[in-house]
């Protein structure tokens, strides 16, 4: 079994694990390390360590961080014994595309001011993502999941968050077909579309002093004031927590990607299946 050390943690790109299952990361972390199944080799396995002495940072994803908060206030010697914590935290209108979502807007948005208090705004990464454009049947009219946009982005600029990461959905087969299968029918934009629903979201942006970053969006990048956006970036986690840390460009990403290198210990199926079951989810193996 090879064994990994790497400074960097991600949990997890691959399912939510701060909203379902910190008690099983807790665990991991008290045990010192966790076995990985290669989501697309199973038979591979590697054990990675997470002692702080090896994990100088964590980054962690989700779109309710109510558990993650309840365990840290319940473990905070714990979790302060690493150097740092970086939070991805992706809210979104609240909408049928979503329901497996419980936490309302009004108490993620109280999360994530808890985040920035606690962490600062730096430690913050606030994504509305994906954008979705759909229809309930053929001959109706088309909708979307912006409606609370500028509600999100003004919010976030009260609490001193400068930036925002977007990305249009990805229209993989299995996220059509279930789709499709839930009564949605999902519009595949053009990129003159894309860049006109852009344009306005930047002058919301502009508003409020907020930079908008795209996420592997390549042609949206020649839009004047958006931004190449890199998730996992290890030279802003390096100014949070005063440590070096390698800039690798993580080839397990997606081409387009611009994410520096972590080690993702999350999966797909079985135990990770997200309970949130959102619609447009490209992660889920149905």
């Amino acid at each position: 079994m090879k064994i990994i050390k790497y400074p960097l943690v991600s949990c997890s790109r691959r399912t939510d694990i701060p909203a379902h299952m910190m008690n099983w990361v807790l665990d991991k972390i008290k045990t010192g390390y966790v076995d990985v199944r290669n989501p697309f080799n199973p038979r591979i396995i590697s054990k990675v360590l997470l002692e702080p002495s090896v994990v100088k940072c964590w980054v962690w994803w989700s779109k309710d961080f109510s558990l993650w908060i309840k365990s840290f206030q319940e473990n905070t010697e714990l979790f302060k014994s690493y150097k740092g914590h970086f939070f991805q935290f992706t809210i979104n209108t609240p909408c049928e595309l979503e329901l497996g979502v419980k936490a309302s807007l009004k108490d993620r948005l109280s999360q994530l001011k808890f985040l920035v208090e606690e962490f600062s705004p730096s430690a913050v990464t606030l994504r509305f993502d994906p954008i979705v454009f759909y229809k309930t049947a053929e001959c109706t009219p088309l909708k979307n999941n912006l409606a609370a946009f500028e509600y999100i982005v003004r919010e976030a600029a009260d609490l001193n968050i400068t930036e925002i990461v977007f990305s249009f959905i990805s229209l993989y087969p299995k996220v059509v077909s279930r789709m499709i299968s839930r009564g949605r029918i999902p519009v595949n934009l053009s990129i003159e579309e894309k860049k006109l629903i852009v344009s306005r979201l930047l002058e919301v942006c502009n508003r409020y002093d907020i930079v908008l970053k795209a996420c592997c969006q390549p042609e949206l990048l020649d839009i004047p004031g958006v931004i190449q956006s890199r998730c996992i970036d290890a030279s802003k986690i390096e100014r949070l927590i005063k440590i070096s840390l390698p800039k690798v460009k993580d080839k397990g990403q997606r081409e387009n990607c611009a994410c520096h290198k972590s080690i993702d210990i999350g999966g797909y199926a079985g135990l990770f299946s997200c309970k949130h079951n959102c619609d447009y989810c490209y992660g889920s193996p149905k």
